[in-house]
């Protein structure tokens, strides 16, 4: 279930449930960047606080203990997004960034689309970045576009997980501030709705 706070704010709340595992994500689009997030990993929690940073939300994230905690948290995250942009009238759609981090480097390119999609390219070497188990990545992507009714293309490569993962989520968080970004009245569609 989501809701919305106001007609002029951007910001509102959803709750998620991935096959048992629970969570609620509060964000506001037009933010600081400051971020307050509880999702079980210590990990994961550095890689939000980078996408809040960078996208310039603000971010609340709790979880309750499960097995597919990151899975729901990326449902949440994603279905608060959808919440706020609704229909995406008035903002730019698009957005891509890249990211250098050391040897490694992130792409991103997204699109509020209303189709949720993933492409994912790279390699992941090792099996845990900390408490993180890299083989979640993706799930919590796909997670994030089923919720936010998003297209999103991310190509990573490099030698160190914990640079290209990172990679990844700062060069989404720039992306989501470019295509979330206040734009024009209408729906950003040459049909007309999304």
């Amino acid at each position: 279930m989501s809701t919305s706070t106001g007609t002029s704010k951007r910001n509102g709340v959803a709750n998620a449930e991935y096959r048992g595992s629970k969570a609620c994500a509060s964000l506001d689009l037009d933010g600081s960047g400051k971020a307050d997030v509880c999702s079980g990993s210590g990990f994961l929690d550095h890689m939000l606080i980078a996408l809040a940073r960078t996208s310039q939300m603000d971010l609340t994230v709790r979880t309750e203990t499960g097995f597919c905690r990151t899975e729901a948290v990326g449902k949440a995250i994603g279905l608060a997004m959808d919440n706020i942009l609704a229909d995406r009238s008035g903002i730019r759609r698009y957005g891509s960034f890249s990211v250098p981090m050391d040897e490694a480097l992130a792409e991103v390119a997204l699109d509020f689309s209303g189709r949720p999609y993933l492409v994912m390219n790279g390699e992941l070497l090792g099996e845990r970045i900390g408490d993180f188990e890299v083989q979640l990545l993706q799930p919590f992507l796909e997670a994030l576009c089923v919720g936010a009714r998003l297209t999103l293309n991310v190509r990573f490569s490099g030698e160190n997980d914990h640079h290209k993962v990172e990679g990844v989520f700062k060069a989404l968080g720039f992306a989501i501030r470019q295509a979330a970004t206040k734009e024009g009245n209408g729906v950003p569609s040459t049909k007309g709705v999304i």
